[in-house]
């Protein structure tokens, strides 16, 4: 590290002087302090950020700044849902997959009560509705992977819309005490 990058991203972020024993160093870095910390500043507050991962055994506490940091930056990109927006699609995939999958059961238990002269017309069928399953379950999850990939994206590439409004109110929350 350069001696101008002594600094955590909170801290940085907070413009105040970061200790070796500073909660936050090991989660945020330096150059990401604008955009993620600045989003977690925003919605959660510095000094909340702090105590909750104090209150954390050290184990969890980098999944813990992982998630804090997810849902500060969905809530810029959806302030009413969140992360929940995207859990709720996620869902409701599992549950549109889950259906077919038991209209597909169904359908090859019909095949072999049948008997084996409807087999090669029922097994064509089969084959088809399989394609179509694994090609509607594809698209969709190319759908999710893309949506995800568009929030970070949007948040986290983009200083037109999140780095520029968090620079322009440093200090609305905290005022960087914890």
């Amino acid at each position: 590290m350069t001696g101008l990058r002594t600094s955590c991203g909170a801290c940085k972020f907070l413009r105040r002087k970061c200790t070796s024993e500073c909660v936050l160093r090991p989660y945020f870095s330096y150059d990401e302090a604008n955009i993620h910390f600045g989003a977690i500043h925003k919605v959660f507050g510095a000094s909340n950020v702090t105590r909750l991962l104090l209150h954390l055994p050290e184990q969890y506490r980098n999944e813990a700044a992982l998630s804090i940091t997810y849902e500060a930056l969905a809530r810029f990109r959806d302030p009413v849902h969140g992360c929940v927006a995207y859990i709720y699609a996620l869902q409701q995939e599992v549950a549109k997959l889950q259906e077919e999958i038991e209209v597909l059961g169904n359908h090859m238990a019909n095949v072999s009560i049948n008997g084996s002269n409807n087999i090669s017309n029922e097994y064509l069928i089969s084959q088809v509705n399989n394609n179509n399953l694994i090609n509607n379950w594809l698209q969709t999850s190319s759908t999710i992977e893309n949506s995800m990939n568009n929030l970070q994206d949007y948040t986290i590439h983009n200083p037109d819309t999140l780095g520029s409004w968090i620079l322009q109110y440093p200090y609305s929350n905290d005022h960087g005490s914890s």
